[in-house]
């Protein structure tokens, strides 16, 4: 590992949890003297802090700790398949109990989208993966039916392992949550906030490396940033940067949280970063900054 490269990625880790401590403190903005984190949009090195998480763990797992754990699978697919809480919050849990309405929540679909309502996520592209049908249907009845009808055997995968990796993989063998296993790797990081899977026990040894945290990685080693690598060349190098931790992360951090997904996260982003300042490219979007207190924090509206 290159040590310039190094204390680079830890300093962006210290600074962006510095923006997330003084903005939750109510201090004035702006938070940082680093102009590009002042302009541009950089998630949480932590990805429990960022507000859709925040949201949802507060508004929509939490309240429903105690569910069977099959149904909770299901809910965090659901939740994480639309991605907002504006959707979420007007389509409610669904309780296995009761059955799930597949009509109601592809009716729900589209009716958002038709009055031009906050429906899915921009933060991330659900493709219809080749799929001719409207994007409801694609949705709920090729990519969330297969998850409903087998909720039990991913719940007992996550009983059984114990591992993150493992349901991972269980849940990327259906259509629309594998592929680069973006969409599984959403769902089982959330699921680890929940008794579902909060037991597992490769937090801190495995992480589904995406492709920014890979050309983080090619960063932190001086190589091509093209350069492919396999999951476990990836793990390999991660677990090192993990074990960094413990040195170059600053007394404000809180390092016990720092996991493997804090790892993989911050690579990405890290890259974007080194991509504005190297003036290889920008990310999508401008920051604005604005006060928030910390009641609204807890409602999900503070990043």
């Amino acid at each position: 590992m290159d040590t310039e490269a190094v204390e680079s990625y830890f300093g962006w880790i210290n600074e962006r949890h510095s923006i997330y401590q003084r903005r939750v403190a109510n201090e004035n903005p702006p938070w940082t003297e680093d102009r590009i984190l002042q302009d541009y949009k950089f998630t949480n090195p932590f990805r429990e802090n960022d507000k859709v998480t925040v949201w949802m763990r507060e508004n929509w797992t939490k309240p429903n700790h105690n569910r069977p754990h099959g149904e909770i699978i299901f809910n965090c697919c659901l939740f994480r398949m639309i991605g907002t809480s504006e959707f979420a919050d007007a389509h409610k849990w669904v309780y296995e109990d009761y059955g799930w309405d597949k009509d109601r929540t592809k009716e729900l679909i589209q009716d958002r989208l038709s009055k031009g309502l906050r429906t899915f996520t921009g933060a991330y592209i659900i493709t219809n993966q080749g799929l001719k049908a409207p994007k409801s249907e694609v949705v709920v009845d090729h990519f969330l039916t297969p998850v409903w009808e087998n909720k039990d055997a991913l719940s007992e995968v996550a009983t059984k392992t114990a591992s993150l990796q493992e349901v991972h993989s269980a849940l990327g063998a259906y259509k629309g949550w594998g592929g680069g296993g973006f969409m599984s790797y959403e769902v089982v990081t959330d699921l680890n906030y929940t008794p579902a899977l909060d037991f597992a026990k490769d937090k801190f040894t495995w992480a589904n490396a995406g492709p920014g945290a890979k050309r983080g990685l090619n960063r932190i080693h001086l190589r091509d940033l093209k350069k492919g690598m396999n999951q476990e060349t990836a793990n390999t190098e991660m677990q090192l940067l993990l074990g960094a931790s413990l040195i170059y992360c600053k007394s404000h951090v809180p390092v016990d949280r720092v996991d493997m997904r804090t790892i993989e996260h911050s690579l990405c982003e890290w890259d974007k970063y080194e991509r504005v300042r190297l003036g290889q490219g920008t990310p999508r979007s401008r920051y604005k900054a604005d006060i928030l207190s910390n009641d609204n924090f807890k409602k999900g509206t503070v990043e």
